[in-house]
């Protein structure tokens, strides 16, 4: 009973070194040079080359549509009139000023009618 109790964990311990030992860093020895370099061309290598890849098109993405959101806000500030634009001004300001908790200049709020 005591030799199968030990043999047991034993054996497992001894199925997972061998199987361990089967794995090896083994590479020919003798590499085309031209192979290497049109694989590394064709495919990013590693993965910060991937990371970097993928950045680079994510910046290129946010720009377009930064610039497609510009263009229609521009368009549409385009086509109010003097008095709108002015009026969408204001509300820009109190809006910003408000969203940031600043109060009014005390002249202002002196002054405005109650």
């Amino acid at each position: 009973m005591r030799l199968l109790k030990y043999s047991i964990p034993l054996f497992f311990v001894l199925l997972c070194l061998q199987t361990n030992l089967g794995y090896s860093q083994n590479q020919p020895a003798e590499r085309n040079s031209q192979n290497t370099q049109y694989e590394q061309s064709k495919t990013p290598a590693t993965s910060r080359a991937k990371r970097k890849k993928a950045k680079k098109e994510w910046k290129e993405q946010r720009k377009k549509e930064k610039a497609e959101r510009k263009k229609i806000k521009d368009h549409h500030k385009r086509i109010q009139d003097k008095e709108t634009r002015k009026r969408m001004k204001q509300a820009k300001r109190k809006s910003n000023r408000v969203n940031t908790n600043k109060r009014e200049f005390f002249l202002v709020r002196w002054f405005k009618k109650k």
